[in-house]
């Protein structure tokens, strides 16, 4: 993974320049590239779920905070997935909303206002699943890497790190932690796992289940960093159109800036065709192969 202070690094590293001044100019040209990037198309690795429980005669529940785009919503009980209908303005919500007497454990309706979502009629029962589908929203990258302290326990296939030394906070919910690879035993596997929460200064629980060798007492080295939302192979591309804009414009080279340029355009080709939205279609949006039906036309 590409983290705020690898990229930064190696921005500085490619320019020749790590001076303060110039690392900050690479943390503008790599977040705006990176913005560009994210921006292009409706990419499918933003989408993504979250999950929580229905609460008897709660109507409003918060929407996840990295939340941009809402897809879509429903409830799961029994196995059975019941969708509500979007309510579509503040006007009919508070039609609906006119009596508060009525509550089901199917939603008929939901209206996403105000960073919450609210369920009509509210909720019967507590217990159900709430699934929320939603893009990703994109943060600039700001925040170093962070190695303080030791990794001390993790389970083959669980997902509770435990650390020593350690002063996590939930501001690191939803970076990525890599435990340093190594030969000898109780040591990491190298392969970054994002956070999904922060469960107090020495302890986080990860997004999936740990697939390394078990640790117990040791005294693992790891990484907690911010990436970006790009998957981990195409994360350098912002750092390649950031090079590109500096010998183009701040450090003129044509040489320099023609070679990230090619390099940029062709890993966006390679992301596009990795990535590309699954309602798309290159034969249809493009009128390729296309064949007219003759019943459309007159003959004379």
């Amino acid at each position: 993974m590409f983290t705020y202070t690898t990229s930064r690094n190696l921005f500085g590293t490619l320019t020749g320049n790590n001076s303060s001044s110039n690392l900050t100019l690479g943390d503008t040209l790599i977040n705006s590239s990176d913005a560009d990037i994210i921006n292009y198309k409706r990419w499918d690795f933003l989408e993504t779920s979250r999950y929580c429980s229905t609460v008897a005669s709660q109507q409003m529940y918060s929407n996840p905070n990295s939340l941009d785009t809402l897809k879509s919503v429903y409830v799961t009980i029994s196995n059975i997935k019941y969708i509500p209908r979007e309510c579509p303005d503040r006007d009919t919500w508070n039609r609906l909303n006119e009596s508060t007497a009525t509550t089901s454990d199917i939603p008929e309706w939901y209206y996403e206002t105000e960073g919450q979502i609210g369920f009509y009629p509210k909720f019967s029962s507590s217990g159900n699943t709430i699934t929320i589908e939603y893009e990703l929203k994109r943060k600039n990258l700001s925040i170093s890497d962070y190695t303080t302290g030791t990794i001390t326990s993790i389970a083959n296939g669980a997902t509770t790190v435990t650390g020593s030394g350690t002063t996590w906070t939930s501001k690191m919910n939803g970076f990525w932690i890599c435990i340093t690879d190594s030969a000898t035993a109780n040591t990491g596997d190298g392969v970054w796992y994002q956070i999904d929460t922060v469960n107090s200064t020495t302890e986080l629980s990860l997004l999936k289940p740990y697939e390394g060798l078990s640790i117990s007492v040791g005294t693992a080295a790891y990484t907690i960093g911010q990436c970006s939302l790009l998957p981990e192979d195409f994360q350098i591309l912002p750092i390649w159109m950031a090079c590109q804009i500096y010998f183009t414009s701040v450090h003129p080279d044509s040489t320099k800036s023609q070679l990230y340029k090619n390099l940029y355009n062709e890993g966006i080709k390679r992301l596009e065709d990795a990535f590309s939205d699954k309602g798309s279609s290159p034969v249809i949006e493009d009128r390729q192969g296309v064949q007219p039906n003759p019943n459309l036309f007159l003959s004379l």
